[in-house]
């Protein structure tokens, strides 16, 4: 019993330190790549870090799913199930607009950090 609480004490406390180390590269990766994509991009390439790959390339996935699920969340607080109002239309709309910028932004920069690297 007693070594079961040690290594579940351990086990949590390396899971908040990678929690901590991975939250950090991702705001720091997520900022690098408005102030210089193309060097945030290469230096994922060169240090492998596939966790922060997967991470940032996501973005466009992540904005889409927490965008749309605001919207269905303010759909039922609001109460209103059936009738799609202008407000929810232009929601949804901006959400999607948001989702392909940013799916545009990140391939663009991805599309000219591979041609550096094979190209």
């Amino acid at each position: 019993m007693q070594q079961t609480k040690k290594r579940l004490k351990k086990l949590g406390r390396v899971g908040v330190l990678l929690g901590i180390k991975e939250s950090y590269l991702f705001c720091r990766n997520v900022l690098g790549l408005g102030a210089h994509p193309f060097k945030t991009l290469r230096a994922m390439q060169r240090e492998k870090d596939r966790s922060q790959q997967l991470l940032v390339l996501g973005l466009p996935v992540y904005v889409l799913v927490l965008g749309t699920a605001m919207v269905w969340l303010g759909r039922r607080l609001l109460g209103t199930t059936v009738e799609w109002g202008m407000a929810a239309k232009a929601t949804v709309l901006g959400v999607v607009g948001v989702t392909v910028v940013v799916g545009v932004y990140l391939g663009y920069w991805v599309m000219k950090a591979w041609r550096a690297k094979y190209g």
